[in-house]
């Protein structure tokens, strides 16, 4: 019986980055505990037939994330995964379109709607279904689009009651210990009364006779003066300050063997960790899971926390990819290329919103 839960149905060589964001936001509004991922929350001891369907039974929404390689997605014998009744993905969707499940397609970086003839039998309803988009550089609007329409099926997780600010209780009020009077301030009058008394007895005693001084010699009165050095003159070496900025050169480990593809010919293998390179200077590490032409990333910064991810595909000695900061919440794009057959690859990174762009370049870790 459902309890309100929100099935996410994707392909990861499709749209794994995206769902993995979709993912994180709706558990924001919803709570962790009703969002079904299946790579998060595949129960231990179940095959994955019984965890779907359990799944399945606690869920009133799936959606089903279609991107651009949605339908083109082949096994390894060249056979389109869709096509094939043990396909996962097809199993999940055509279960709860079975079940009379709300299944809302969602069109991820510019997908469009599968025809009824390129759908097997059990999915050709899912044409039929009002779609919600999803693109990298409006994320935030789309993935506020999308959660209005869950809110009218799925209850929003209750919001935590702001604990009260404690008050610290008023000090007692303690008056100041007044200061003990010094000597004089006790006894100026006197002292001052005593000081007036002995002028007067000093005038008394002085004569009145007429007292003649010896008369000034002028070359006494006379003033010489030296000319202080100049301090620049006596000092004419002064202070001088002197930077110095080196770069040290990166060194890049060997590039993993290239990948053959029937459709591609050979493609560079960049599965595994890269150093990013922002203008010159290491700003972070890039971890690639690859297959085929596709590949898909996760960011991290130095301290290994997770800070970014995005997906894309090389196209000869191109490779161009999406890329979200969950640290800024900033979306851009990344297009590089590489001269060495994968050992290294250089180009910008973009951020539409904002036009700025900057130099990166990708080595082995």
């Amino acid at each position: 019986m459902s309890s309100g839960k929100i099935f996410i149905s994707y392909r990861r060589e499709d749209t794994s980055g995206e769902s993995g964001r979709l993912k994180d936001k709706l558990e924001q509004v919803f709570g962790q505990a009703n969002i079904f991922y299946d790579v998060e929350t595949l129960e231990a001891g179940l095959n994955f037939d019984q965890s779907i369907a359990k799944a399945l039974n606690e869920s009133k929404v799936l959606l089903a994330m279609i991107g651009p390689h949605w339908l083109k997605v082949e096994d390894n014998k060249g056979v389109k995964r869709l096509q094939k009744p043990e396909d996962w993905v097809r199993k999940e969707i055509a279960e709860a379109l079975k079940r009379g499940l709300r299944v809302i397609p969602v069109l991820v970086n510019g997908a469009e709607m599968p025809d009824q003839e390129e759908l097997p039998e059990e999915l050709k309803e899912l044409s039929l279904k009002h779609a919600q988009e999803l693109t990298s550089s409006r994320w935030n609007y789309d993935v506020g689009e999308l959660t209005k329409v869950l809110e009218k099926i799925i209850t929003k997780k209750p919001e935590p009651k702001p604990e009260p600010i404690p008050r610290p209780d008023p000090r007692p009020f303690v008056p100041p210990i007044p200061k003990p009077k010094s000597w004089w301030a006790k006894n100026y009058l006197w002292a001052i009364g005593g000081l007036v008394g002995f002028l007067i007895l000093i005038g008394m005693c002085t004569s009145t006779e007429d007292q003649t001084y010896p008369a000034l010699d002028e070359t006494q009165d006379t003033l010489a003066y030296n000319s202080e050095a100049d301090i620049g003159t006596q000092n004419p070496e002064g202070n001088e300050i002197y930077n110095s900025l080196q770069l040290d050169n990166q060194e890049s480990e060997p590039s993993q063997p290239a990948v053959d593809d029937p459709d591609f010919g050979t493609i560079p293998d960049i599965s595994g960790e890269w150093n990013l390179y922002l203008n010159g200077e290491k700003v972070s590490i890039f971890a690639f899971g690859q297959t085929g032409i596709d590949v898909a990333y996760y960011e991290y910064d130095g301290a290994n926390q997770r800070t970014g991810e995005g997906s894309g595909q090389i196209n000869g000695i191109n490779l161009s990819m999406s890329y979200f900061s969950s640290a800024n919440n900033v979306t851009g794009t990344i297009s590089m290329a590489t001269n060495n057959s994968g050992q290294t690859w250089e180009g910008t990174i973009y951020f539409p919103a904002s036009g700025v762009s900057a130099q990166v370049q990708l080595a082995r870790n």
